[in-house]
């Protein structure tokens, strides 16, 4: 009986206390762009006639680090419990059963901060103790950007494809189609997995990768008689996650490598049959760089936007090769430059659609069912 009235007046003096404190737990509009990012976007209309400058480079601190991370989302609150833990739960949709995201927060912790919320959404947010089946306190925030960098630990240079502005000034959706480095790593006989287990959850659980399109040669990989115990069975992200591997060489290039038309009709089905499709090569660079500016095309995007996302692995690698002005020998000008020249259409998507059906043997139909999951045509 006395256990259960302290109880009680426990539960009560944390409701008091959640009473006295209210208020917005987070600001309600959040920004998730890291000022770089921010910067670059904010000033970055490029000249589609003059691809002699970068705009990039300009932003980027002088020092080493890497700027391929989203500016989290924080809560504060002043009402905690400290006898035992609650649950900060984020919903989509003020009504859903079931939270979108779910953090356990110790006794006494009065804060918590979530990654990788998706910009344009209003989400709807509870802090509740399970053990006393009371909630403190609701709410809810709107998450304002443009471009959705991904923070997974360890795994560098991933972004949604969503966000980019297409020709008729509509955006890609968000959360199907992602694209980064590598997942793991093949060194003298044996693998690593470079991401941790908060950066598998985020892969696996939060972005729901479900197909995991690997660009690396056959030796990147160890599918070679060298080291067979080692050879690639699987995803790293496990058994459940599909793994299709289409070896692209040379960096890319878009006038040598063959590889363009099958890794293509695979996303495409792959999207289709409504897997989220995460797409890389060893960094994110040359070969996924190339093939996000391919299926950027296939899906309108307009020419500015596709030479933003295309430097924006300058954030992750801090290589000038990677800007619309770099040059040798297979790089964004030189393929622009082979495609405006080469292949017919009004805008440089179109081009690019051109190219992929001539030669790639890429069919109208997978464009427009690409257009369609990306954009809703």
């Amino acid at each position: 009986m006395r256990r259960r009235l302290y109880k009680s007046l426990l539960i009560a003096l944390a409701l008091f206390s959640a009473t006295a404190a209210k208020g917005q737990m987070v600001p309600r509009m959040v920004i998730i762009e890291n000022d770089i990012l921010r910067q670059y976007l904010d000033n970055s209309e490029y000249d589609i006639n003059d691809y002699t400058y970068t705009n990039i480079t300009a932003v980027m601190p002088e020092r080493y680090g890497r700027w391929d991370k989203p500016e989290p989302v924080v809560f504060h609150w002043e009402f905690t419990p400290f006898w035992n833990e609650v649950v900060l739960e984020i919903r989509e949709n003020e009504f859903d059963p079931v939270p979108a995201y779910a953090i356990t927060v110790s006794p006494g912790v009065r804060s918590c901060s979530i990654y990788n919320l998706i910009p344009g959404r209003r989400y709807y947010y509870s802090v509740v103790d399970l053990f006393a089946n009371t909630e403190y306190e609701k709410g809810n925030f709107f998450v304002e950007g443009r471009r959705r960098f991904i923070k997974a630990d360890y795994v560098r240079n991933i972004r949604d494809m969503g966000g980019m502005v297409t020709d008729d000034s509509r955006t890609l959706k968000y959360g199907r189609l992602y694209r980064g480095a590598a997942l793991d790593n093949a060194r003298g006989g044996y693998r690593d997995t470079l991401f941790n287990r908060d950066g598998w959850r985020v892969l696996h659980d939060e972005l729901r990768i479900t197909a995991d399109v690997d660009l690396r040669s056959a030796r990147e990989l160890l599918l070679t008689d060298d080291y067979p115990g080692n050879d690639m069975d699987q995803s790293p992200l496990g058994a459940d996650v599909g793994h299709y591997h289409f070896p692209i060489s040379d960096f890319g290039a878009i006038y040598v490598s063959n590889m363009y038309g099958p890794v293509i009709a695979c996303i495409v089905e792959r999207l289709r049959r409504g897997d989220n499709v995460y797409f890389h090569c060893a960094q994110g660079a040359d070969r996924t760089g190339v093939l996000a500016f391919l299926l950027g095309g296939m899906a309108g995007v307009c020419e500015n936007d596709l030479a933003r996302d295309y430097e924006l692995t300058c954030l992750s690698v801090g290589r000038m090769s990677h800007t619309r002005c770099s040059m040798p020998p297979y790089n964004y000008a030189p393929s622009v430059q082979y495609i405006k020249e080469n292949f017919n259409g009004n805008t440089l998507s179109e081009k690019i659609q051109d190219y992929l059906i001539k030669k790639h043997g890429v069919t109208r139909e997978q464009i427009n069912t690409f257009r369609r999951i990306m954009v809703g045509d």
